[in-house]
C-alpha cells in the first residue's frame, strides 16, 4: 500500500486486513519497489504519490519483470474527470502495464473485489511460471537425449562404415552438421537459432570468399536443423565441384524476410560465381533430396540454377519466428 496522503493507507489497510490480506504501508515509491523485490500479490497506490513522486524506478522495475509475470496494481484516483487526469491515467497505463483504476469515494466490497481479482491474476502467474519452469526442464533434458542419440548414431556409423571411403567421410560431415545446429538449439533453450549463425558456421573456413547479406532472423527449432544440413550441402558442392573451387570463385548469401498471409517468408538465396560453368547432374543422390525436402513449410519448390555463371539456388519457406527466443 503506497498512499502517504490523507487517509487511504489507514483506510486501504483496514478494509483489505478485514477481507483477509496481510498488507504492508510503504513511504514512498522507493519503498514501494523494495518492497516488491521481496514479493507482493498486487499494490495499491494512490494517484498523488505517482504524479508528485519520482516513477524511474517502479517503471525499471516493471520493465526487468520475468517474461511470465506482469504485477497488477490497483491505482486510488479522485472523484472527477479531465483531459488532464484521463492523459494521466493513459500514461500510468502505458508505463506500469496491468493497471486498474478505483475512483474515491470506493464501496468497500469494490476494494475487496478488486483485490481479489488482481489476486487471482498473480495467482495464475505464478501457475504459468511453474509451467515455464517445467517446460525447460523437460526441454534440457530432451535436448541432452537428443545429443546422446547423435552419439550412439556416431558409433553405430563407425561400426558400420568402416575406417575409409567417400560414404563415411560425407555420412560423419552430415551428422557433425547436425550436431552443430542441435548445441545452437541447446543454447537457445530449444526455441529457435539465429539463421546468420548457421550460414556463418557452415562457411567459417572459406573467409572473405563468401559475402553473407541478410537481417537477424530466427529460424523455428522444427527448421533450424534441416537448414543446417543445407547450409552444410551447399558448402560442400562449392568446395568439391563448384565456385570455391577456384582461387578467383566466390560465394554470396542472402536472404530477405517477407510477410505473405500474416506468415513469414524467408527467401533463402545462394549464389556462386567465379568458378566453372555449373551443370546439372546426372542422377539426383541423397545431397539433392536434402537441397530439396531437408525443411517443410515451403512457399514454392526451391529452385537450382545451373549455368555457366555458376549455381545457384533459392528457398522460399515459413522458418522464421520474428522475435528472439525468449530469455530466461
Amino acid at each position: 500500500m503506497l498512499a502517504p496522503v490523507g487517509r487511504d493507507a489507514e483506510v486501504g489497510t483496514r478494509l483489505l486486513q478485514e477481507a483477509g490480506w496481510v498488507t504492508l504501508t510503504c513511504p514512498n515509491v522507493a519503498g514501494l519497489c523494495e518492497e516488491l523485490t521481496k514479493g507482493s500479490a498486487f499494490a495499491v497506490v494512490a494517484e498523488e504519490a505517482l504524479a508528485n513522486g519520482n516513477l524511474l524506478q517502479l517503471v525499471s522495475w516493471i520493465k526487468n519483470q520475468p517474461a511470465w509475470s506482469d504485477f497488477p496494481i490497483l491505482i486510488l484516483t479522485r472523484h472527477g474527470d479531465s483531459p488532464d487526469r484521463n492523459a494521466f491515467a493513459r500514461r500510468l497505463q502505458d508505463i506500469l502495464g496491468n493497471v486498474s483504476f478505483l475512483e474515491r469515494p470506493f464501496h468497500p466490497t469494490t476494494l475487496a473485489s478488486m483485490a481479489r481479482s488482481a489476486l487471482r491474476s498473480r495467482r495464475r502467474q505464478y501457475q504459468a511460471r511453474e509451467l515455464l519452469e517445467r517446460y525447460e526442464l523437460l526441454a534440457r533434458e530432451l535436448q541432452h537425449r537428443t545429443k546422446n542419440l547423435l552419439a550412439i548414431i556416431q558409433s553405430i556409423g563407425n561400426a558400420s562404415l568402416g575406417e575409409h571411403g567417400e560414404g563415411r567421410e560425407v555420412f560423419f560431415a552430415r551428422l557433425h552438421a547436425l550436431a552443430k545446429a542441435q548445441d545452437l538449439l541447446m543454447e537457445g533453450d530449444g526455441q529457435g537459432a539465429l539463421m546468420k549463425v548457421l550460414v556463418e558456421q557452415a562457411l567459417e573456413s572459406f573467409g572473405a570468399r563468401v559475402v553473407v547479406e541478410g537481417p537477424n532472423i530466427y529460424l523455428k527449432a522444427s527448421a533450424a536443423q534441416g537448414f543446417a544440413l543445407i547450409m552444410h550441402e551447399l558448402a560442400t558442392n562449392a568446395a568439391k565441384h563448384g565456385a570455391l573451387t577456384s582461387h578467383s570463385g566466390r560465394i554470396t548469401v542472402r536472404w530477405t524476410l517477407e510477410h505473405k498471409n500474416t506468415e513469414p517468408i524467408v527467401c533463402f538465396q545462394w549464389q556462386e560465381r567465379g568458378g566453372p560453368p555449373a551443370a546439372a547432374p546426372q542422377r539426383k543422390g541423397f545431397g539433392s533430396l536434402l537441397l530439396q525436402h531437408a525443411v517443410a513449410n515451403l512457399d514454392s519448390p526451391p529452385r537450382f540454377d545451373y549455368t555457366s555463371d555458376g549455381f545457384s539456388y533459392e528457398l522460399r519457406a515459413a522458418l522464421a519466428v520474428t522475435t528472439p527466443p525468449r530469455e530466461v
